[in-house]
């Protein structure tokens, strides 16, 4: 927020006709040069036509496409230092502020990008926007960004590309954040083409998920509503402007990772774009669309095309909630989500079922606290059967895929048929999906002698009965209780 006493109307026609003083002092770089130009002529007369011939490459630009990336790739050269204009910037009390830090070298800090060691590069930006868009209108752009700045409030979209799957039409998936198919995206943000082509079998009707972004100093994390939460990217305030773009990048990374298990499918994005508002992208025109390469998730077999159903949206968005929700909390299990996201990659490149299955057995570890064999099985129980019989199964089911880890780990024999691993991959797969997605309403690490501190009576005796050289200790007795066991 500008300071109350501050004139910002006053400042606006101020910084507005001075800009448009700098932009009809300055060289524009207009190539072609217009035909009065070329020839001999005296100096004034030919800089004369050549700012006439700007002025009307940037009237065009306002309703043609291609003088518009004519003018967007010339810039102005500035014939002299802009004193004036930097003055009148430095009034700005935002400005004044953080964006001109005090001291030595002036360097303008505009997002996450440096200006220096003088403010003069931010103002021949906005003397060049000034020449289409009038030297107020500039200023007024100027002023609303840095307001937003100061609130965190700047705008963007993110746009993350998942090659390997497909969805027929746009699916909200709550405030500001939906999935589309990229051609969708292409049309509405002016994206290339086609996505990244890299590998060559990039898909061009690939799917996309777009999100609004807020950055801004002192941005935190807020979800209200329903469906995916808006990302958020924050700076430090006043020292420190820059987004913490890392931030978004390793946010990608999970987004694709939770994909792939909820759609159970090998997931690829390489391709991820961060895109300003066009108010936002004028004042510097170095400030584009851009795209970063996520490196999200990569399997060993390109994955084929398939089409995101209902159910996978859904899955998608109850994880996505859930792990916005308590996104601090969720560190433990950063790993886990990698090791069950890449285990949904085919078998057949350098890892084979086997690799899954122990990649599998890894989440379900750091699932439940580090536990094995049996402790593991009791503490899935817990979590995932909501009666005795759900629990008989669920202990049941992860004694066998564990012993299968074993024997893999152990090297046994005789060793298993490769139809056989698939189906025990499968089953252990679901098993940690489920796991995920109830663990995700817990912080963590869990407490978990809070989550059905017993198994019921019947599946007590059930597990004892699997155990039958061993006593049933209550997995949450103390040091102390344990000893009558020994």
């Amino acid at each position: 927020m500008t300071p109350t006493n501050f004139d910002e109307v006053a400042w606006i026609r101020r910084f507005g006709a001075v800009l448009e003083e700098v932009a009809a002092n300055a060289r524009p770089q207009y190539s072609p040069q217009p035909p009065e130009i070329r020839g001999v002529l005296p100096i004034k007369v030919a800089r004369s036509l050549l700012h006439q011939g700007y002025r009307s490459l940037a009237a065009r630009a306002k309703h043609d496409a291609a003088s518009l990336r004519q003018f967007n790739k010339s810039r102005l050269w500035l014939q002299a230092d802009p004193v004036e204009a930097r003055a009148i910037l430095a009034e700005h009390p935002l400005a004044k502020t953080w964006l001109l830090p005090p001291g030595g070298d002036k360097t303008v800090m505009i997002l996450n990008r440096s200006y220096g060691p003088e403010e003069a590069w931010l103002v021949k930006c906005l003397a060049k926007l000034a020449v289409k868009e009038g030297g107020k209108e500039t200023a007024r752009r100027l002023h609303r960004f840095l307001t937003a700045m100061a609130d965190g409030s700047v705008p963007a979209d993110e746009i993350i590309v998942f090659h390997g799957l497909t969805v027929p039409e746009r699916v909200d998936l709550g405030r500001a954040a939906y999935l589309a198919p990229y051609g969708y995206a292409r049309t509405t943000f002016g994206l290339p083409e086609e996505p990244e082509p890299f590998p060559e079998t990039s898909t061009p009707d690939a799917a996309v998920l777009v999100r609004s972004v807020q950055c801004g100093p002192s941005v935190q994390s807020r979800h209200d509503g329903p469906g995916l939460p808006p990302t958020q990217a924050s700076y430090r305030f006043p020292l420190d402007y820059r987004m913490s773009l890392e931030d978004w990048f390793r946010d990608a990374k999970f987004i694709v990772a939770l994909l792939s298990i909820a759609a159970r499918t090998p997931v690829l994005s390489r391709t991820r774009y961060v895109l300003f508002r066009e108010w936002i992208r004028e004042i510097d025109p170095n400030l584009a669309h851009f795209f970063l390469d996520s490196g999200g998730y990569s399997s060993d077999a390109w994955p084929e095309g398939r089409e995101l159903s209902r159910n996978d949206i859904d899955a998608f968005l109850a994880m996505s909630v859930d792990w916005y929700v308590q996104a601090e909390t969720q560190q433990v299990l950063k790993l886990a989500v990698r090791r069950l996201a890449a285990s949904f990659s085919r078998p057949g490149g350098p890892f084979g079922t086997e690799d899954r299955i122990l990649d599998v057995a890894i989440a379900l570890e750091i699932f439940y606290g580090g536990k094995q064999g049996h402790e593991l099985a009791k503490r899935a129980a817990r979590l995932l059967g909501a009666d005795a019989a759900e629990q008989i199964e669920t202990y049941d089911q992860v004694r066998h895929f564990y012993r299968v880890r074993s024997r893999i780990v152990h090297a046994e024999e005789p060793r298993l048929a490769l139809d056989s691993l698939g189906d025990e991959l499968e089953a252990g797969r679901d098993l940690a999906s489920r796991s995920l997605t109830s663990l995700l309403k817990y912080r963590q690490p869990v407490n978990w002698s809070q989550v059905r501190p017993y198994l019921e009576a019947e599946a007590e005796a059930h597990v004892a009965q699997r155990r039958p050289n061993r006593k049933c200790i209550p997995e949450e007795a103390t040091t102390a209780d344990n000893r009558q066991y020994e």
